[in-house]
């Protein structure tokens, strides 16, 4: 995903790439950032919930956890596709060349 942007920001000649294919690029790296962003946001909560859950719990399990950790990847790549957050719009705003 990193080699994604560099690779988008660093490819100055204009000639070699279009300018739509490169947006196209910007735009799913960013959609990746937010969702590696979401990803990591959501595990650090689930840490807290982890925290006040009882040992005696039966959705408390290897597989359950597992489970939950496949919804939430599957939920932040959907929320990121969607662009719920702006994250992914505003990096595009950022790295995308100024038009006047």
């Amino acid at each position: 995903m990193l080699n994604a942007l560099t690779s988008v920001q660093s490819s100055t000649d204009e000639s070699s790439v279009p300018a739509t294919v490169r947006e196209n690029h910007l735009r799913q790296a960013a959609q990746q950032f937010e969702a590696i962003f979401m990803r990591q946001m959501l595990k650090e909560m689930r840490k807290v919930d982890a925290l006040l859950d009882s040992k005696d719990n039966p959705l408390n399990s290897d597989a359950g956890k597992m489970m939950q950790g496949l919804y939430d990847d599957m939920l932040c790549d959907t929320l990121a596709r969607q662009q719920s957050m702006g994250i992914a719009e505003l990096i595009v705003k950022q790295l995308s060349p100024q038009r006047d």
